[in-house]
């Protein structure tokens, strides 16, 4: 019984660490992004939409991981 509940709170642990981590990392994204657009406000969109498929292009190359095509 033991070795299940801390199985189950090993999978939330990684779960809320995974979250964590693409916070972090989206909060990065839209901070260059607003960066590029307050120097020049086309830029933002052509940061934030290369992050996109940059991101699109990831999941892509790694099957079984992130969103499904």
């Amino acid at each position: 019984m033991i070795a299940r509940a801390a199985g189950a709170v090993g999978t939330a642990l990684r779960a809320v660490l995974a979250g964590v981590l693409a916070v972090r990392a989206l909060a990065g994204v839209v901070l260059v992004a607003y960066g590029a657009y307050e120097a020049w406000h086309p830029a933002g969109f052509i940061v934030a939409g290369a992050a996109l498929l940059a991101d699109r292009l990831d999941d892509r190359r790694r099957p079984g991981e992130g969103s499904s095509p």
